[in-house]
C-alpha cells in the first residue's frame, strides 16, 4: 500500500470550501480525468454511507468507472472515501483547517493494488503523487474561479 499526502492554502473559508466540496458534480471538475461524478444512493451527498458512481476518462478513448462510498464526514472538516478503479482499491479524503488567509486543505490517499496490479506497486507511489499534486492544483482552481 502506497499512502501519499499533500496540501495546499486557498484563500476561501473552511465552510466556503466544505460547500463547494459537498456538491458531486464539483468533484468532476478537480479530480483529474473525472467526466462524471454522480451521486446513486438515495439521501443527502455528504452522509457516511453515500455511495457516488465516477466515470473516469482518459484521451476519449480509455473510461473506467469508478466506485466510490462515503467513509468520513466531519462538517466543515473533512470528507473521506473509498473506491476501486479496476483492480486497484484506494482511500482518499480531504481535511480542511483554518489557516491566517483561508484554509488549509489536506488531501490523502493511499493505493491498494490487488491482482496483477501488484506488479506496479514500486510505481504506487509516484503515481499517487502525482495525482494528489493534479487533484489539489485543479481544487485550487476552480475554488480561486469561485471568488
Amino acid at each position: 500500500m502506497a499512502r501519499i499526502e499533500s496540501s495546499l492554502q486557498v484563500t476561501k473559508s473552511v465552510a466556503e470550501v466544505y460547500r463547494f466540496m459537498n456538491v458531486p458534480d464539483n468533484h468532476a471538475r478537480f479530480i483529474p480525468n473525472m467526466q462524471e461524478f454522480k451521486q446513486i444512493s438515495s439521501g443527502t451527498f455528504g452522509q457516511v454511507g453515500t455511495k457516488v458512481r465516477g466515470l473516469l476518462n482518459y484521451f476519449g478513448i480509455l473510461k473506467i468507472e469508478v466506485p466510490y462510498e462515503i467513509i468520513e464526514v466531519e462538517q466543515d472538516h473533512k470528507l473521506a472515501m473509498k473506491g476501486k478503479m479496476g483492480p486497484v482499491q484506494f482511500k482518499d479524503g480531504y481535511i480542511l483547517d483554518p489557516a491566517e488567509k483561508g484554509t488549509r486543505i489536506n488531501f490523502c490517499v493511499e493505493l491498494n493494488p490487488t491482482g496483477w496490479t501488484v506488479l506496479l506497486k514500486p510505481f504506487a507511489g509516484l503515481i499517487g503523487e502525482i495525482h494528489a499534486r493534479e487533484t489539489l492544483a485543479n481544487l485550487k482552481r476552480e475554488l480561486n474561479g469561485n471568488q
